[in-house]
């Protein structure tokens, strides 16, 4: 029994060191286009005007490549595909950048577009090595306000059972507010009260910095809020992307900010 075990070991390291015809072992010749982010990515300017650089990948680096796409957006008058609808990969490249410029852009306003593959390049994906391609991806781009900051206020967080000092940031006449590196440094958590502060107007889905294990980036949203003297809490959601839309994780805890007073 002994030898027939040492014999089927002895078969295994064999065949795991017979490295020389892994790659026969299965061969494409698709490109497996993909965009490069799946999650939606947004740029924050203090310009007017910007250039939106867009990163598409392929699998197969030999020869040339000509992915088409197609842009939509809602905001009229705002982008410009500079690209045409048209990737180009050179011989040997695996990645290729186009670019959409933004313009005419109103200060605080979020203008979003989203990019997808023809069906020709979808039809085309390998069934095997493409299962994970992006095959569209959106980007957001908001020129900034102007902030003045309020002073420090607390921030208390039920998701992560901790709290901190927080700084409070309002954009100049506007009652919009800003916690900037809130929960993770460079994701900032922004949300807009009513003229008299007791209700909320906006909490719109936002990159709060976590990254799950399995769905990746984290968004916090809230559909309403309660306030208690300087104190506002937020029934909070916390959202992932799953199959290209937003998808709800977590919910029933609660995220709250003291304001300065």
């Amino acid at each position: 029994m002994k030898k027939y075990i040492l014999a089927v070991f002895a078969g295994l390291l064999l065949a795991s060191c017979d490295t020389d015809n892994i790659a026969a072992l299965y061969e494409t010749n698709a490109q497996n286009i993909s965009f490069e982010n799946e999650e939606p990515a947004t740029v924050v300017t203090k310009a007017s005007e910007i250039t939106l650089p867009v990163t598409l990948m392929r699998s197969n680096t030999k020869g040339t490549y000509t992915a088409h796409y197609t842009l939509e957006t809602a905001d009229e008058g705002i982008f410009t595909d500079k690209s045409e609808g048209v990737a180009v990969f050179a011989d040997g490249e695996w990645k290729t950048t186009i670019t959409v410029d933004a313009a005419n852009m109103q200060g605080g306003t979020l203008y979003s577009f989203t990019l997808t593959l023809s069906d020709e390049d979808i039809e085309t994906t390998d069934t095997i090595l493409g299962k994970s391609n992006n095959i569209l991806t959106t980007v957001s781009v908001m020129c900034d306000y102007d902030w003045e900051e309020l002073g420090t206020g607390y921030y208390n967080s039920e998701l992560f059972e901790e709290g901190w000092d927080q700084p409070v940031y309002r954009a100049v006449g506007t009652n919009i507010y800003k916690l900037p590196d809130c929960l993770y440094k460079g994701y900032d958590i922004q949300f807009e009260l009513s003229e008299d502060g007791n209700s909320l107007v906006n909490f719109e889905p936002q990159q709060m910095g976590y990254k799950h294990g399995t769905y990746g980036m984290v968004y916090f949203y809230a559909e309403e809020m309660e306030r208690e003297g300087n104190t506002i809490k937020f029934p909070m959601y916390g959202l992932v992307m799953y199959n290209g839309q937003l998808a709800t994780l977590w919910s029933g805890f609660t995220e709250s900010i003291t304001l300065p007073e």
